[in-house]
This record gives C-alpha cells, structure tokens and sequence, in this order.
C-alpha cells in the first residue's frame, strides 16, 4: 500500500525482466522516457547475434512508446526481424495499461 503510493507519487517506473521463468525487477526509474532508455539499454548489454534474432515488442494501448524502443534499438543494432503487437487478454497483465514488453 504505502509503497505503491510512494512509487505513484513520485513516477517511479519498474523495469521488469524474466530470470529462470519468474519476472523480476531489473531496475527502477523515475519517468517512463526513463524506463524505456533502461529498457533499451538492458537488450542490448544481454541479446547476442541481434541479426539471426527476432525483436518482438508488445504494447498496452501504448504504440507512440513501442515505437521509441522499436526506433532506439534499431538505431543501435540490426535485427533478423522486426515485429510489433498490441497486447490483449492475458498477456496485458504483464505490462498493464501503457507499459511495453519487448522479447528478443
């Protein structure tokens, strides 16, 4: 509760990632331009072979975010494939409204 306020209170965005099949923070940030920089910044220190792989990013009612990670990943490395969805059902859950997942 009250963490969720502070968090709230002062924009602090949670960057998330998958370890062993559980999701885990990866790090914080206060503002989604922010976020979505260490977003960026994470792919690329952790994907190898970028160009025999397939970049995937996932957006919640959101596509003006997916595209800044989309241009900021591409500007830096070159994918086999690039793909972009919106997220329904299930999946939202993950990213809730306005959050971005990228799978590489």
């Amino acid at each position: 509760g009250v963490k969720a306020l502070v968090a709230s209170t002062l924009n602090i965005k949670p960057v998330m990632g998958a370890e062993d099949g559980e999701i885990i923070q990866r790090a914080k940030t206060i503002g989604v331009k922010k976020a979505l920089n260490k977003l960026v910044e994470i792919c690329l220190e952790e994907v190898k072979n970028p160009e025999e792989k397939r970049l995937m990013i996932t957006q919640v009612n959101c596509p003006e975010r997916a595209e800044i990670v989309k241009k900021k990943l591409m500007a830096a490395t070159k994918f086999k494939e690039v793909l972009v969805f919106e997220a329904a059902g299930v999946s939202s859950m993950y990213a809730n409204d306005g959050g971005v997942v990228v799978t590489v």
